[in-house]
């Protein structure tokens, strides 16, 4: 015989969730490379970057005999960040983490600006003190019950 549980009990289970983003969230940012710019002087001393992958190089780079630069874009976001590893959520297997990897919550709303992100910049309070950066370390995951309104993502 199923067990009906009336959906009152996941709107509460979703309220208490969503107040510990209030109460445990940090203002973080995402950095999102936005447009690259012409640099109008080329002083060629930029070495060539061979790459196909764009997103593959840091700051400036020659192709084709012109000099650009890649522009940051800035957006902040509220999410859970654990940085002890005995609080990430388990998900099996042998996983294995660099050593000064953190683990990531957010709304699954958030998802396509997870995605998107070339880095992740934690802490925005503490950000003038020392700036911790971060890339995403594999695919984000749906957490929570249902799956469906949380995801988990790791960083290196």
């Amino acid at each position: 015989m199923p067990i009906t549980i009336p959906p009152s009990v996941f709107a509460k289970y979703y309220d208490v969730v969503d107040s510990t983003f209030d109460i445990f969230g940090v203002t973080c940012q995402l950095v999102y490379i936005e447009k690259i710019e012409e640099l109008p002087d080329n002083y060629n001393n930029i070495p060539d970057n061979r790459s196909v992958n764009p997103r593959r190089r840091n700051g400036d780079y020659n192709r084709g005999g012109k000099t650009y630069k890649e522009v940051e874009k800035l957006e902040d976001i509220k999410i859970k960040v654990y940085w002890d590893s005995k609080n990430w959520t388990k998900l099996g297997g042998d996983i294995v983490m660099p050593s000064h990897g953190i683990q990531t919550i957010f709304f699954a709303t958030d998802l396509p600006k997870i995605l998107r992100a070339k880095e992740l910049i934690v802490h925005k309070k503490v950000k003038d003190l020392k700036e911790y950066r971060f890339k995403r370390y594999g695919d984000p995951f749906p957490m929570g019950i249902g799956l469906e309104r949380y995801f988990g993502c790791f960083w290196e």
